[in-house]
Parts: C-alpha cells; structure tokens; sequence
C-alpha cells in the first residue's frame, strides 16, 4: 500500500461524493491507491493505465449513472464501468446544461409566502409523508443514521416517535391501526398501538446490503416497492408488489435508486424515478393484473441538478416530485413536460404528500445527511416536513389491502 504523501501525488478524489478521481501522473494497470477526501478513505485497484490528467472510476458504475465531479453531475455512463477502469468519451456522455435547461432553473416560483414548517423533528432522511384522514395525522420516516417512524396530529400538534433498530425506506396504511413498512430486512407490519413489527417477507435475504426504499399502494391496496443498496453505483436495485394474500412478486431489476412511485387519474400509467440515473419512467400499468409493460421516459432531468425522488399526483392528473439537492419540486403535466417549478428553502427535498382539509395541503419531507456545517446554517429547515399550499388538492394514499382486514 502506499503512503499519504504518495497517494496525494498520484491523484485527486475532490469530494466525497464524487465517482471518480484524476491522475496526477501516468498510472499503471494493477496499481492500488489509497485515496482520502475529506475524511473518507477509499483503496482502488486500476484495471488499466490511466494517463495523467485523465479520470478513473472509484467505484464500480451502473450504465445510465449520473457521474459526479467536483461534487456536481458531469455526464452519464454509456456502459457499465469496473472501479478502477479509465472514464473517458467511450464510456461517458457529457450532459450539459441547455439553453432550456438554464430557462427552467431561471423560472423557478418563490417558496410560497405561507410555508411552515411541521413540528419540531429534524431528521436526517426525511421520507414518505403519509396523510391519515380518519386520524387526521400525518406518518413519515427518518430512514438512516437515526431511522424512526414519526406521526403529528394536524389539528392538536401532538407528537410521536418510534425509533427503530434498522434502516426504513418506506411506509402505507394497512388498517387495523397498523402500517406496511419496507425495511432492510424486508416487508413487516408496524402496530401502532404497539411499537412492534410482525415480519411478512423479505425478498432480498440474500442481499445483506440492500433494502427496501420508496413504496406505494396502487388504487386495489397492492404495495409496490424499489430495493436499493445505498453504497453501491450499481443497479443492484429490484421492483417488487406485495398482494392481499401476502404474496411477494419480483418485477423488474436493473434499478439504482428506484424513487417516486406513482400512478395516475386513470389508474394506467406507472411512475417510477431512478434518481441516480436521473430519470422518471412511465409503463403502461393493468391494475387487474398487477403488470407493467410499455417502459418509455416520461422526463429526463440529467441537465438538471440533483435527482427526481419521491412524487405525488394531485387531483388535476399532474405528477408532483421532489427534486433531491435540486432544491425544488417540479410538477409535470401528464404529457411529461415541465408545468412548474417551484423552489424551496432547502437544497435536499425528498419526497411530498397532499393531506389535510380536503388534502390541499403539500407535505414535503427533506434531508439533512451530507450537509457541511455551514449548508445547515443557512438551511434552517432542512430535515424538517415543510407544509406548502400550492394552489392545487392532492388525492387520498391508498391503503393496503390484507385479505380478511377491514
């Protein structure tokens, strides 16, 4: 292994973040550094030579994954990179900002003048806003570093904490005061009376890294949910659906950061973000079935910064997301373009839920994990659940739907 000094010299890992690293010097193939940015240490074998001045991978690299450089998206990977391999024009695609681009940052609306944050939790990864209106409450989850289930009561301002033993990517309404919940262990039901988790499934078992991330109840009360292995740059992640009968089934893979599950109006058309790849799908969905088919790119944001996370449709068919480190949520008309930008005062948004009085008010879960010191002093309300009235009704979650549960 080499020393610090020599490591330096051989080549620059700028940020924490970033997926590959610059040769200072001609590098051999076979040749393993130790590179430290920040407080972060990692060791790289390099597959091949890599010339000064030239870029290579520090991790292994799914095809259609945003790279970043300086902390900042720089293109996408035509192909699946080895770490350690050179990244250059044959593996990568410049995604440059475009005069249209630059437009859609420039339009951005002001926050509105009444937003407020919920309660007093700051979390780090604040997730999935869940609207109860027979309780008149809302559920979100803080999903890693200090996992927990949170619940407020809207009209009273009463506050609950569950805090749990693993990470949570994602939760529904189950009836019978109950919960789904999506772990790193798998699918299980939260007792809310209780605290307790009774396990259903988990369909990774054998993928240790990996959890469950973003879920949602389509409109018959089946649980849709993305995996994802939260260290990797590879498409490591699976879709799976969760019926009334407790059956789990795989239904696609090859996803890096699977966010956003939506359906629309209709009940025809699945949304599904892979914020990593900087893409929101759209298939073609059968709710008698339970099937999705017809895959076409409903918006791509890779000339945007950050990443499409979690979404909402709201009652006039539009698809509302949550633009991580874009500092801002985008609604889009169902023909896919943008219809909105409205920005925020947080950098980290992550996911957004219409609720309250005839569900008019948007609840905007954020995040706070990676933040330097000085970013958190002028975020204030990063990590809290911002509460937004954007003109516009949202619609009721749907609830899973057990067989023999009311």
């Amino acid at each position: 292994m080499r020393n610090d000094a020599f490591t330096r010299a051989a080549a620059a890992w700028l940020t924490p973040v970033d997926d590959v690293a610059t040769a200072l010097r001609d590098l051999p193939a076979g040749e393993t550094l130790q590179l430290t940015s920040d407080s972060s240490v990692r060791d790289v074998a390099l597959t091949e030579a890599i010339r000064a001045g030239h870029k290579f991978a520090m991790r292994d690299l799914a095809a259609g994954l945003r790279i970043r450089k300086y902390g900042e998206f720089i293109g996408r990977t035509t192909a699946a990179i080895r770490a350690g391999a050179w990244v250059h024009e044959h593996n990568l695609a410049s995604s440059a900002r475009t005069r249209e681009t630059l437009g859609i940052l420039a339009a951005h609306e002001s926050p509105p003048a009444d937003l407020r944050a919920l309660g007093d939790i700051r979390t780090h990864v604040g997730e999935n806003p869940l609207f109860d209106a027979a309780t008149g409450c809302l559920y979100w989850i803080d999903v890693r570093e200090t996992p927990a289930i949170h619940r407020i009561d809207l009209a009273s301002g009463d506050a609950r904490e569950w805090r749990l033993g693993e990470d949570i990517g994602s939760i529904a309404l189950a009836g019978d005061g109950r919960l789904l919940a999506g772990l790193r262990s798998g699918f299980a039901f939260f007792d809310v009376a209780t605290g307790k988790f009774s396990a259903i499934v988990d369909p990774e078992s054998a993928l240790p890294h990996n959890r469950m991330n973003d879920g949602k109840c389509d409109v018959a009360g089946r649980f849709w949910c993305g995996s994802m292995n939260p260290e990797s740059g590879t498409a490591d992640g699976s879709l799976y659906v969760l019926d009334a009968e407790l059956r789990c089934r795989h239904v696609l893979s090859d996803l890096v950061t699977p966010n956003g599950l939506a359906w629309n109006a209709a009940g025809d058309t699945f949304f599904l973000a892979d914020t990593r790849r900087g893409f929101i799908d759209a298939f073609d969905y059968d709710v008698r079935t339970a099937t999705i088919g017809g895959r076409r790119v409903f918006a791509d944001l890779g000339g945007l910064p950050g990443g499409p996370d979690g979404a909402t449709v709201d009652a006039a068919d539009h698809l509302w997301s949550a633009q991580f480190d874009g500092g801002c949520l985008i609604r889009y008309h169902p023909a896919g373009h943008i219809d909105r930008v409205v920005r925020l005062p947080v950098t980290r948004p992550t996911s957004c839920a219409f609720g309250g009085d005839d569900h008019r008010q948007l609840f905007v879960t954020t995040a706070t994990r990676g933040l330097t010191a000085e970013q958190l002093r002028a975020q204030p309300l990063a990590g809290r659940v911002l509460v937004l009235d954007v003109g516009v009704a949202g619609v009721p979650a749907n609830a899973f739907a057990q067989r023999g549960i009311a």
